[in-house]
């Protein structure tokens, strides 16, 4: 008797857990989220401001990092990076775009490098690197704008992996380099 309550109640608790409604699958870790809008994100102590999708993580980070904005695998990563010497213009421009590829190749031999081009963000002379890379092992399609202004390099990165590059390119990234801008750094104290 004993044997057969203990199937019996196997049964019930069997039962039990096959009703109501079907389980909502987990969400995927390393599949971004659609951006559900855009949020202003300033900086003014770094003299950046830039738009980034609401519903992404925002992690504040220490210097030269200023920023991290990620979704699952996908990240954009905000960097600024003291220089001395005057923004680059012209065929100084062309230089540091060889100088920012090799020592991108110095740190990783196996980067593809799949175009590389000079630009303006909000006036200033940029260099933008599309490469694949790897990062800790995993191979990541990166791209790298990095932007010359007095007294720094502010460099924007943003990476995912290549199959889901293009996607999250149309829906985040190419919007939050759109909406990058540079303002004067603020004084510091007794400036």
């Amino acid at each position: 008797m004993s044997a057969r309550l203990v199937l019996a109640a196997v049964l019930v608790c069997g039962l039990l857990a096959g009703c109501g409604n079907s389980r909502t699958p987990v969400p995927s870790l390393s599949s971004p989220q659609p951006p559900q809008g855009f949020q202003l994100l300033s900086y003014p102590a770094v003299a950046i401001a830039l738009r980034a999708p609401r519903n992404w993580s925002v992690t504040p980070e220490r210097a030269p990092l200023v920023a991290t904005i990620g979704s699952g695998a996908a990240v954009v990563a905000l960097w600024r990076f003291p220089r001395s010497s005057p923004p680059p213009t012209g065929t100084t421009l062309a230089g540091a775009g060889a100088r920012l590829l090799a020592q991108a190749r110095a740190r990783d031999p196996g980067l593809r490098l799949i175009r590389s081009q000079t630009e303006a963000i909000d006036h200033a002379p940029a260099i933008e690197l599309d490469a694949l890379e790897q990062i800790n092992g995993q191979l990541r399609r990166i791209r790298s704008i990095h932007v010359f202004v007095t007294g720094a390099e502010l460099v924007l990165e943003q990476y995912a992996p290549p199959a889901i590059f293009h996607a999250i390119d149309h829906a985040v990234f190419s919007p939050v380099k759109r909406s990058l801008r540079l303002s004067p750094v603020a004084p510091g104290p007794g400036a």
